[in-house]
């Protein structure tokens, strides 16, 4: 009994963390900014040199984090990562365009992880702003907001104007004193990995979100499979440090391997209690395969390369949820960051097989593979809704209706006579197998498919001729929907 109260004595109340949720576009971003650069002193934000993925901010002596997810991205793994690590939730609704599917998806992971939320509506600067609508809206999906017969704070804002960011804040305060938030000093620290990389100057980062107890410099911690040592600590200021508490994000250097987002990390003291940690943490994060679960499913062996581990979790996400809704099946061979090169592409079965390439390049070594492998599909974009749509596209095209065609040869673009959309008139070189008249091409500039086309008319040493073989030059009149550039890739292919 005396013990019991001893260990409630050493719970005190601790700041709310806090994640916002909502729709691409409908002003995520630009909130969390506008709370940075107005709640964050002219001073401490001078000292702000990189991007950790979280902040504090003080207001009336209280602290609160927010987690800063790239909203800009509407990285759902991303949102249903922060979610899990936070105590708030903040739905933004754009006032001027009410419910989206994305609202929808955050307003799921919000139930999921079983946290209050209060509802932000953004850009109510706007003419077209109807708040109204979007109470009504709400009241549809079942959240029932104050005014709308329900309890779910809402608070009208405009990151432009800063009106009402002063009442978010402090509602914010009043539910996280309603949840009597507590931790315990004492602990050792534990929370969530934000993000992971590799800095070429310092070295595997990690930026972790305090959920409990104290984390120091020197203490040895571990997430999943990789573990480390605090060499260095940063608060989201990049300013040394050598003691964090709940709630704080904070910046470290010293795993030994890059740990994984979205999963817990742990400060141990030795090895006994290791063995009992990595046990918790394998029940936790034993991986499942993605996608749908049905037998005789389509299965699709994918490489994701991509800028940092957060970015892969989220397209990871993304392809569980595709997998899920179209019943097919993906096997992740790779998940890593970084140029795709030489050794990702040797794990590839002899199968189609997709290579997603997320804000990285391809090595130059790997291009000769590309061009003498076609089962190797490339998927390369910036915007995670871009890969999206170039995904579905392609696996219906290349993995269910399957190949009606026949591959006869591939030619390289060395002269364009008239560079116009339509008919172009062109001379090149026949770099593997025959190309022949009147059959149709796919266009690829550095190796991605970018347009299709017809061969119009072949001629050889301006003669017509029906078919020209391997490393002979000629030149072709085509009708494509891509202006053809010099060094261009025409795979030429016949219906079967």
């Amino acid at each position: 009994m005396d013990q019991n109260i001893q260990q409630d004595n050493a719970l005190i109340p601790r700041p709310p963390i806090v994640v916002v949720l909502g729709h691409v576009d409908h002003g995520k971003t630009s909130l969390l900014d506008y709370i940075r650069k107005t709640k964050v002193t002219e001073q401490e934000a001078g000292g702000i040199t990189q991007h950790i993925g979280a902040y504090e901010i003080e207001i009336k002596g209280h602290k609160i984090t927010f987690l800063d997810t790239p909203g800009h991205e509407a990285f759902t793994k991303i949102r249903s990562r922060g979610a899990k690590a936070a105590d708030i939730a903040l739905l933004v609704v754009a006032a001027d365009e009410s419910i989206k599917p994305q609202t929808k998806e955050s307003l799921e992971c919000i139930k999921e992880a079983k946290i209050p939320f209060i509802v932000v509506l953004t850009k109510i600067d706007k003419e077209s702003a109807n708040p109204q609508k979007v109470k009504s809206d709400l009241a549809e999906l079942g959240v029932f907001v104050e005014g709308w017969g329900g309890d779910i704070p809402v608070v009208e804002v405009s990151s432009k104007t800063g009106q009402g960011i002063d009442d978010l804040l402090e509602i914010i305060l009043l539910v996280s004193e309603m949840e009597n938030l507590k931790g315990d000093l004492n602990k050792k620290g534990r929370g969530f990995v934000l993000e992971s990389y590799m800095d070429s100057k310092r070295g595997i980062t990690a930026t972790l979100v305090i959920t409990d107890g104290t984390v120091k410099l020197g203490d040895k911690i571990i997430v999943s499979s990789s573990k480390g040592k605090i060499k260095i600590m940063e608060d989201f200021l990049g300013k040394n440090i050598s003691v964090a508490t709940f709630s704080s994000p904070i910046r470290v250097i010293g795993f030994e391997t890059i740990p994984p987002v979205g999963h817990e990390f742990i400060c141990y003291e030795n090895e006994s209690e290791l063995k009992n940690i990595k046990q918790e943490m394998e029940k936790k994060n034993k991986i499942k395969e993605l996608g749908a679960k049905e037998e005789n499913c389509l299965q699709i062996p994918v490489i994701l390369k991509t800028d940092t581990l957060s970015s892969g979790e989220a397209l990871e996400y993304l392809l569980d949820q595709l997998g899920k809704a179209k019943k097919w099946i993906y096997k992740v061979l790779l998940k890593d960051i970084g140029d795709l090169s030489e050794s990702d592409c040797k794990i590839a079965p002899n199968n189609l097989t997709l290579i997603i390439l997320f804000r990285v390049g391809i090595k130059s070594e790997v291009n000769n593979i590309l061009l003498n492998n076609t089962n190797l599909i490339i998927v390369k974009g910036e915007i995670i809704y871009e890969i999206e749509e170039q995904l579905i596209k392609i696996i219906e095209d290349k993995f269910i209706n399957k190949p009606t065609e026949e591959i006869l040869g591939k030619l390289k673009a060395l002269v364009i006579f008239n560079p116009e959309k339509g008919k172009q008139l062109i001379g090149g070189v026949v770099e593997e197998g025959i190309v022949k008249n009147k059959t149709h091409f796919h266009l690829y500039r550095n190796n991605e498919l970018i347009g299709e086309g017809k061969l119009i008319n072949l001629q050889r040493n301006r003669v017509d001729v029906n078919e020209v073989n391997t490393g002979l030059e000629c030149g072709l009149l085509i009708d494509c929907n891509r202006l053809i550039e010099k060094d261009d890739l025409l795979e030429f292919y016949q219906k079967i």
